[in-house]
């Protein structure tokens, strides 16, 4: 018979070794584990997870053997896993929509879920997700239920309508538009202003005009300079426009009409974007993409700046293979800067240094990296991100030109 000393050790050991886990129920099917729940009293925490997912092991092995984490999650969830893609799993993805993950999600006791998160989180905020979930002034669908009765005021509906943005939840759309047809004013206060602006899938023409009448309006309430306001609008346009776009008929007066209704200065920006879209992601033809690209380099009468070419190249940088960037970096030896550049000729150093660096030359992407890392005028956040790729340093090329 082992001694009471050892029996004492043994019962540490076993405490030490499990102490800092969540505890996951296991060998229970999804009806049991809310049985369980309703005997108890107590909330479900699941981990809708897949084998392959990196975020998942990432909350295996470094979120859910964290002490604190684990302290709170036992003390206040029955906690289960389900493998999304095996067993019981794979009808539980279809009845909850499971579309990525992980995908985090908390029931009440009887089993009505009530919060929901997707992508792992570090261990303090993966805490605030479990007590979050217990409160119903901020669990997800206590809100959601909230904002389709129009019960929330319009603080709450813009904190939901985030939360619905980021789950992508597909009664967003119809949900946030009944929401604003019980608005006069769409500017009425910030909180209205960043649901129409940030999270609105579809505004009627009435309500897009109004927008555009009232530009000073929306960067006061949104702290937003001219430029940032502008670039907000034309986001919303052209999503609008891309809506009257007849793409059996490949008509482009439509789409063109309705920009210059609205912004008549950005209509040729935006059938070149368009243009460049139905080549990249209709037709699937990066030649034809490359083309046009070099095209709008060229182009005397309606120029685009090298700015927003070097916009769509990056944006669109997936669908090009490296032959293609080659021969838009032989191209850009022979740019000229334009008036429409002017104070931004950084963004074709940028262009050449990301063409090269796509090429797998980086002795030349560094050369415009250093470029562009000396003018003036380039953002604070681009000179830092260059830094870090190329370990540049003002020090080093103030020396360089000494």
């Amino acid at each position: 018979m082992k001694s009471f000393t050892s029996l004492v050790l043994a019962l540490i050991v076993t405490i030490t070794a499990t102490a800092g886990e969540i505890k996951f129920v296991k060998d229970l099917t999804w009806s049991q584990i809310k049985a369980k729940a309703a005997r108890e009293n107590k909330m479900i925490f699941f981990d809708a997870y897949a084998t392959w997912c990196g975020p998942c092991k990432y909350l295996e092995e470094d979120i859910y053997t964290n002490d604190k984490v684990a302290a709170y999650y036992n003390a206040n969830y029955i906690n289960v896993k389900f493998d999304m893609e095996d067993g019981e799993g794979v009808q539980l993805a279809k009845e909850f929509a499971i579309k990525a993950y992980p995908t985090l999600l908390f029931f009440s006791p009887q089993g009505k879920i009530v919060h929901k998160s997707v992508g792992a989180l570090e261990a303090a905020p993966f805490i605030n997700l479990g007590k979050d979930a217990q409160n119903p002034l901020k669990q997800y669908y206590s809100l959601k239920a909230k904002a389709r009765s129009n019960s929330l005021s319009d603080a709450d509906f813009a904190t939901w309508a985030a939360l619905a943005e980021k789950l992508d939840d597909t009664d967003k759309a119809s949900i946030i538009a009944t929401y604003l047809q019980s608005k006069t004013d769409l500017l009425a206060n910030a909180a209205i202003a960043k649901i129409v602006l940030n999270y609105t899938d579809r505004l009627t023409n009435n309500q897009l005009a109004y927008l555009y009448g009232n530009q000073p309006k929306i960067a006061q309430l949104m702290q937003w300079n001219e430029d940032k306001v502008s670039t907000v609008l034309f986001g919303i346009l052209f999503r609008e426009a891309l809506s009257v776009y007849d793409e059996s008929k490949n008509n482009l007066d439509s789409f063109s009409n309705y920009i210059k209704k609205y912004d008549p200065k950005k209509e040729d920006y935006a059938v070149k974007d368009l243009l460049l879209r139905i080549a990249l992601f209709i037709d699937k033809d990066a030649s034809k993409s490359t083309s046009l690209i070099l095209s709008y380099l060229d182009d005397p009468k309606k120029p685009v700046s090298i700015e927003a070419i070097a916009g769509w190249l990056m944006d669109y940088a997936s669908s090009f293979e490296k032959e293609h960037f080659q021969l838009i970096a032989d191209h850009l030896t022979s740019f000229k800067i334009r008036v429409i550049d002017q104070d931004k000729e950084y963004w074709l150093w940028l262009m050449q240094m990301f063409c090269y660096g796509k090429t797998g030359n980086e002795e030349q992407a560094k050369v415009f990296a250093k470029k562009a890392f000396q003018h003036p005028r380039l953002p604070l956040e681009y000179k830092t991100v260059l830094k870090e790729n190329f370990e540049l340093s003002d020090e080093a090329i103030t020396g360089a030109k000494k």
